[in-house]
């Protein structure tokens, strides 16, 4: 009694320190001896998970959050054209204040994205799970609030107490810092509480809030400004200002609605029943979670006798805070070569962001090129000065117009700015927003029936042949008559892009790397893809979206599609054909590699390889993976089943034990 007493009070002193802590130290490894009952409950973990199916509750939490930080991020290229029309900028953020605001917004997302995958493995999902999305609501009212100060005539000094363009830039790295972190705590809760089968479908499903995100954004700011023009018609350049203004505070301002109710879901999802069986090594707690969320599953009577059976305690000693480096470089830098599922996958990442953020980045921009017809009438030639809601416009010597930042129909002089909010928004969801959510939805539809490098390589391919299509119509267009298959050509890629690469990176970047540093290596990957959107950003702002140099960009763009195409080749295989649809947990896990190395990591397989643990000897530490034998004959529509994610990519702690045990009997 006076043992079990002085345990519970250690272990209440212990949880109170963690309390104060941004990082958790985690307990010495558990011992040989401890090992099968460990493993047991790990496993009575996963099949309580995977008897729940689709839980429909964690999907609408990750999603909620995740449509609230899209939304916020394309609503950027809205604010712009009405940002610059109420507040001409007039080179207060250098020569293209656009370019300045969404590379701050990338850098934000950058930093979000490699501190809370962090903080999400030293700390727990759980304790930031929300953290995130407040973020983004403290940024969002600033932005919303942000202005010039008190405004006066002065020829000695300033006109204005504060700089507006300097407010929304900080709003808006701050709000990037909200939308990175949104991905890795998203991916990683809704890979870990999801089914082993509805994993794919959950996460792609997830994901689709991006384009759903897009689409709301455009239509809130289509919606806002008919409501405002029909109560207000203005009739001079204050009333077209006043109207802007209003309109662009009101579609930053909605993405409040979302992120709120997000944040209170949230706080009805436990931390993942994965983090506390692989990270804290409490599983017992982690079958208590488990049995939370998933309390009438066919499985629950046997979990609970499981709970209640004897276990051996653990001595209490903590590792220091720096350990988890040590180990982490041991996994990337050791003999397990984690390194290279990381960097396989950071690279694609980073490739596929160039395109796809050059295809989206300055959207409005592009698509007013696409929608340009070269033989129509030009500026050039005509110059004139009026009042308002028209904007000056001059000849230049070179025989182009000087339009203002906010008109992005070069070629339009008439054009106003309700003309130019309302063209954007509708080119945006013709164009792109219809054919991205079809593309999401397709993804969801196929994302089981065929492996993920597959689909991977094949959407590569195709993307090559439509940049190739669109950018030579572009180039070779001269009356006009191409824009038309250009504008398609443009659409298909949207839904090629999310049908393939851009939906199921992300959701391959949750899966294949091990629980104990799934946030950090998530938060890495997709880093990456945001250091890409950097580069591709400085290049659309160096390069203008005219019809020769947007058909130049797409152009360029095919190499790195083909080289996506071969590096996609090397990605993990995290599915397999069963003998039929009624496998168990028990023959996906006897199929699956636990040996720490994840299968195809480097080289091209047909299927994922089985445990070879039991051939490892004392002389031996590394493990040599067998493929296993033919399952199933493959069929066009053959439904595959996923791998757990703890045979895709085992906890290192669990390899050590298991290598520990083999040596040790090998010894005896």
């Amino acid at each position: 009694m006076a043992n079990h007493l002085s345990r519970t009070e250690s272990e209440t002193d212990r949880r109170t320190g963690h309390r104060y802590r941004f990082w958790l130290s985690y307990p010495e490894e558990l011992g040989p001896e401890q090992d099968y009952t460990t493993r047991e409950i790990e496993r009575q973990i996963t099949k309580i998970v995977n008897d729940g199916g689709f839980k429909f509750r964690v999907f609408f939490v990750a999603a909620s959050g995740f449509l609230a930080s899209s939304y916020s991020l394309f609503a950027v290229d809205f604010l712009s054209i009405a940002l610059f029309y109420v507040y001409p900028p007039n080179d207060r953020l250098g020569r293209d204040p656009s370019l300045v605001i969404d590379e701050l917004t990338l850098v934000g997302t950058i930093l979000g994205m490699l501190v809370m995958g962090h903080l999400a493995d030293r700390s727990g999902r759980k304790k930031w799970y929300g953290a995130e999305l407040a973020i983004l609501i403290v940024a969002t009212m600033g932005m919303v609030q942000s202005s010039e100060g008190l405004m006066a005539e002065n020829g000695n000094g300033p006109d204005r107490s504060m700089s507006i363009y300097s407010w929304v830039s900080w709003w808006r790295f701050l709000l990037g810092f909200g939308i990175g972190a949104e991905y890795p705590l998203s991916s990683i809760i809704t890979a870990e509480w999801a089914s082993t089968q509805s994993r794919g479908i959950m996460l792609s499903a997830v994901f689709s809030m991006q384009s759903f995100g897009r689409l709301l954004s455009l239509g809130v700011s289509l919606g806002a400004l008919r409501t405002t023009l029909r109560n207000w018609d203005p009739k001079d350049e204050a009333g077209h200002k006043l109207v802007a203004d209003q309109v662009w505070r009101w579609t930053v301002g909605v993405a409040l609605i979302p992120a709120a109710i997000a944040i209170v879901l949230r706080l009805t999802i436990p931390e993942t029943p994965r983090f506390y069986a692989a990270i804290m090594k409490d599983s017992r707690k982690g079958v208590l979670t488990a049995m939370r969320l998933y309390p009438r599953n066919g499985t629950g009577q046997e979990a609970q006798e499981l709970n209640a059976a004897p276990t051996q305690e653990q001595d209490g000693r903590d590792k220091p805070w720096h350990a988890w480096y040590s180990t982490a470089w041991e996994y990337l830098a050791g003999p397990k070569q984690g390194w290279r599922p990381l960097f396989i996958i950071s690279l694609l990442w980073a490739i596929m962001d160039i395109p796809w953020y050059g295809l989206t980045m300055d959207l409005s921009s592009a698509l007013a090129t696409l929608y340009h017809r070269p033989g129509s009438q030009e500026c050039a030639g005509i110059a004139f000065h009026t009042f308002g809601n028209f904007p000056e416009s001059s000849l230049r010597g070179n025989g182009t117009c000087e339009k203002q930042k906010w008109n992005k129909d070069y070629w339009n002089l008439h054009n106003t700015i309700d003309g130019m909010i309302e063209q954007n928004a509708l080119r945006s969801i013709l164009t792109v927003s219809i054919a991205s959510i079809f593309g999401s939805l397709g993804s969801i539809l196929i994302i089981d029936f065929f492996r993920r490098k597959v689909i991977l390589i094949v959407t590569f391919f195709v993307i090559s042949i439509l940049l190739a299509i669109t950018g030579a119509t572009l180039l070779t267009d001269k009356e006009g008559e191409g824009h038309i298959a250009a504008i398609i050509c443009y659409a298909i890629l949207q839904f090629v892009f999310n049908i393939g690469p851009n939906t199921l990176i992300f959701v391959l970047a949750a899966e294949i790397f091990p629980t104990t540093y799934r946030g950090t290596f998530n938060g890495i990957a997709a880093a990456s893809g945001k250091m890409g959107a950097i580069l591709i950003r400085g290049i659309i702002s160096a390069w203008k979206s005219r019809e020769r140099a947007l058909g130049i960009r797409l152009l360029a763009l095919i190499p790195l599609m083909l080289l996506s195409a071969w590096i996609s080749w090397y990605i993990p295989d995290v599915q397999y054909l069963p003998k039929s649809q009624a496998s168990t947990e028990e023959e996906v896990a006897e199929r699956s590699p636990t040996n720490g190395q994840l299968p195809g990591s480097i080289r091209p397989v047909d299927r994922p390889l089985s445990d070879a643990a039991s051939e490892t000897s004392s002389s031996d530490a590394s493990v040599t993976p067998r493929p296993i034998p033919a399952v199933g004959k493959p069929g066009l529509f053959s439904r595959l089943q996923n791998i757990p994610l703890e045979n895709i990519s085992p906890s290192p702690t669990q390899i050590d034990r298991r290598k520990r045990s083999t040596e040790g009997s090998t010894a005896r």
